[in-house]
C-alpha cells in the first residue's frame, strides 16, 4: 500500500471519529446540557423574582430578634425555679414595709392561706388567698403596687374591696379603711435564663391616686366629743364683747374668739348687737351653722 493511500485511510478514519464525536455531542450531550443550564436559569430567574420578598422577610425576622432580645435585655421581672410558701410569704412581708403606715399608724393587715398550685410544662404558679385583709387605701394602694412592680413575678387573679367606717375610741374620728380579699398567682419557671435579671432594680414608690372610696359624707359620725373638746351641745354664752364671748362649757368659763376651735368647727361669727355667737361646723361633710344665744338668768318672783 503506498504512502498516500494510507494517509488517505487515516485521514478518514480521524474525519469520521471526529465527525461522530460531534454528532454524538450535538445531538445527545448539548440537549441534556442545555436542558440541565435552562433549568438553572429559571431558577435564577423566581430566585431573582421572590428578593423582594425574601429581603423582606429577612428584615422582618431581624426586626423581631432585635425586639425580642431587647425586651429580654430589659425585663425587670425574675421567676424562680420554683416557689415555696415562706419565700411568698417573706416577699409580701417585705412588700407590707415598703407600704409603710398611715397617719394612724396602721399596716396593711391580712390572713395568707396556700390553696394548691397550677402546671403548664415549663412554667405555673402556686395559688395563694389573702382573706380578713384591713388598710387604709394609700397603704393597701402601695402594697399592690409592689407586687404588681416588684422583681418577683406576680399576678392578683381578682380582689374583692370593702369600704368600712368605725369611731375611735380616743379622739371620736371617723376611721374610714378597706377590708379585701384576693387571689395571688406567684409564678416559677424551669426556664434558667428567667431566674435573673439584669434589669432588676430597687422599685420607686409613685404617689397614690385620689382616694375613690373616701365619702363625701361619713355613715357613721360620733355622738359625743373627745376629752378636751368644746361640745357646742353643752356650751353656754354668758356675755358678749366685740370680738370675744364668755361661754360656760362643763362649769367652766372660758373666752372665745373669732376663729376659736370648737369640737369639728370654729367660731364664724360674734354679735353683741343681737347676743348671738355663730359657729361653722362639719359634721361628717355636712357643713352648718350652729347659733347659741346668750342666756339670762331668771330672777325669781317675790
Amino acid at each position: 500500500m503506498s504512502f498516500k493511500i494510507r494517509n488517505t485511510i487515516v485521514l478518514a478514519v480521524v474525519f469520521v471519529l471526529i465527525t461522530g464525536g460531534g454528532l454524538f455531542y450535538w445531538l445527545y450531550m448539548q440537549p441534556k446540557q442545555l436542558k440541565t443550564t435552562m433549568a438553572e436559569i429559571q431558577k435564577i430567574e423566581k430566585e431573582l423574582v421572590e428578593m423582594p420578598q425574601t429581603v423582606s422577610e429577612v428584615e422582618t425576622l431581624a426586626n423581631k430578634l432585635a425586639d425580642t432580645r431587647r425586651r429580654y435585655d430589659s425585663r425587670s421581672k425574675e421567676i424562680p425555679p420554683f416557689d415555696i410558701t415562706s419565700q411568698t410569704y417573706a416577699y409580701m412581708s417585705k412588700g407590707i414595709d415598703e407600704a409603710g403606715f398611715s397617719n394612724e399608724n396602721e399596716f396593711v393587715r391580712f390572713n395568707m392561706t396556700y390553696d394548691g398550685s397550677k402546671e403548664f410544662g415549663a412554667y405555673g404558679y402556686n395559688i395563694y388567698r389573702l382573706t380578713d385583709g384591713q388598710a387604709v387605701f394609700e397603704n393597701l394602694y402601695k402594697f399592690i403596687y409592689y407586687l404588681e412592680n416588684g422583681s418577683r413575678l406576680y399576678k392578683i387573679a381578682w380582689i374583692e374591696l370593702t369600704s368600712q367606717e368605725d369611731i375611735d375610741v380616743e379622739t371620736k374620728d371617723t376611721r374610714k379603711y378597706l377590708l379585701f380579699t384576693m387571689e395571688l398567682h406567684a409564678y416559677y419557671t424551669k426556664i434558667q435564663e428567667l431566674n435573673t435579671s439584669l434589669a432588676a432594680k430597687s422599685l420607686t414608690f409613685t404617689q397614690s391616686p385620689f382616694d375613690p372610696f373616701d365619702p363625701i359624707i361619713l355613715g357613721k359620725v360620733a355622738t359625743d366629743p373627745p376629752l378636751g373638746e368644746i361640745d357646742l351641745k353643752d356650751l353656754e354664752v354668758k356675755a358678749i364683747l366685740p370680738g370675744k364671748a364668755f361661754v360656760m362649757v362643763d362649769g367652766e368659763l372660758s373666752i372665745l374668739h373669732l376663729g376659736d376651735k370648737v369640737w369639728r368647727g370654729f367660731v364664724s361669727k360674734i354679735s353683741p348687737t343681737e347676743g348671738k355667737v355663730e359657729f361653722t361646723v362639719n359634721e361628717g361633710g355636712i357643713v352648718k351653722k350652729v347659733v347659741k344665744s346668750m342666756v339670762f338668768a331668771k330672777k325669781k318672783g317675790k
